[in-house]
């Protein structure tokens, strides 16, 4: 939809609309015919540009090809389609759009020419160098007259996005394979029997079960000894809790927090390929809750939450309090935090006296700053912390980091 168009003169076109309003001048002044004619000339040049530059884009219409979203570093496809409705041949024509993923946030195109009623599709691609969703709106089409005196442009209101999503790494075997569970014909994890205390159905009595475990309104019923079977913790749950507390991000190139979101993003696609479920909490500029879902099912939110964090005031802790109740106790938690707080301290030991697998990767700001933390303004580690952070630097390779992390 086209929702304005301008024209307006070129460098060339002032010179010569000067330069004709000169002539004419002394034409008047010294009645010089030589003078005149140079001034008509200059006058109708300018008159033949200014209606061929105003004809040069009617008939034109474009329209937005489906946008594809993208992880930083990929190539983004963001199509668009121009039409000419009318029978005369259009050239010279030049696409024109600000695209904040991409390294040039204005991005010009020429054009081939365009035959009479036909169309052409320009297939842009740009590298996707930020992570985030990206509101694309106004194209501008723009052309001219063949002697270049005037420039003519219309915008076209096409308003899509696009998502950028963080970069993911291939991460090591994060040791979830003494929790995972057996697929479903709906992938889901399933439970499993075992000897935990939640209970899961009754089985025929051996020789090696326990009296106590004899279920005997099961044994009255089909005549023989029958024992109550429990659970197996067998059913792999992970979460992972981001943190974007502004205050701690560093203002470097690559950023503690930017570092963690990559860290998270590679974590969530590990865990997507086992039959296991995923819960995401984070906060910054808002609390991010995301409850346990099937780690296939929950992929695509998580990754959608973490390309569009935002640094800001909010600490995390609020939404892992909400995310708390939802969490079996076999949980391995990845905290990717930006700082080692007494509170996260306090809130983390308590994940693992619950009985969770807590891996804590910090990234301080100091560290990816180049600063060197001063030993008197470390926080002490209190004695009874059950839980130690990973300190990653900007060097630190993640699949390093959370190798650490699990075997802290």
């Amino acid at each position: 939809m086209s929702i304005s168009r301008y024209i307006r003169p070129t460098w060339r076109g002032w010179i010569i609309g000067l330069s004709g309003i000169l002539w004419l001048l002394i034409s008047l002044v010294n009645q010089t015919l030589f003078a005149f004619l140079l001034a008509a000339f200059a006058g109708a040049l300018t008159f033949i540009s200014l209606i061929s530059a105003l004809l040069s884009l009617r008939g034109i219409n474009v329209r937005r090809g489906p946008a594809g979203d993208a992880t930083v570093g990929q190539m983004i496809s963001l199509p668009l389609e121009v039409i000419n409705t009318k029978k005369r041949r259009r050239q010279d024509l030049i696409i024109q759009e600000d695209l904040h993923c991409a390294p040039e946030k204005t991005t010009l195109h020429i054009l081939p020419p365009l035959p009479g009623r036909g169309k052409t599709i320009l297939d842009r691609r740009v590298l996707a160098v930020r992570r985030g969703e990206f509101k694309l709106c106004d194209v501008i089409l723009r052309s001219g007259d063949p002697a270049g005196l005037f420039f003519r442009e219309c915008k076209f209101s096409l308003p899509a996005t696009v998502v950028v999503y963080p970069p993911i790494l291939p991460v090591p075997d994060l040791f979830l394979h003494k929790y995972e569970a057996s697929p479903t014909t709906t992938g889901n994890p399933i439970s499993t029997a075992g000897t935990s205390q939640d209970f899961y159905g009754v089985r025929e009595y051996n020789i090696n079960d326990g009296m106590r475990y004899i279920h005997w309104r099961s044994t009255a019923r089909y005549g023989r000894l029958m024992v109550k079977e429990f659970e197996r913790n067998a059913i792999a749950s992970a979460a992972i809790l981001v943190d974007a507390q502004e205050h701690f991000v560093s203002k470097t190139l690559l950023s503690n927090l930017e570092y963690q979101i990559q860290a998270a993003a590679s974590i969530c696609a590990h865990c997507a390929g086992m039959y296991c479920s995923l819960a995401f909490a984070a906060g910054g500029s808002k609390l991010t809750v995301l409850p346990p879902n099937a780690a296939a099912s929950a992929r695509y939110d998580i990754l959608y939450s973490l390309a569009t964090l935002k640094p800001g005031n909010m600490t995390m802790l609020p939404a892992l309090n909400e995310l708390l109740p939802l969490l079996p106790g076999n949980t391995v938690v990845f905290c990717l935090s930006l700082s080692d707080s007494l509170p996260l301290r306090n809130a983390l030991d308590s994940l693992m006296q619950a009985g969770m697998d807590v891996r804590w990767c910090c990234a301080p700001r100091d560290l990816f700053s180049g600063k060197a933390r001063k030993q008197k303004t470390r926080e002490i580690i209190p004695s009874s912390s059950f839980v130690k952070p990973i300190q990653v630097t900007p060097e630190t390779r993640l699949d390093q980091a959370l190798n650490l992390a699990a075997m802290n």
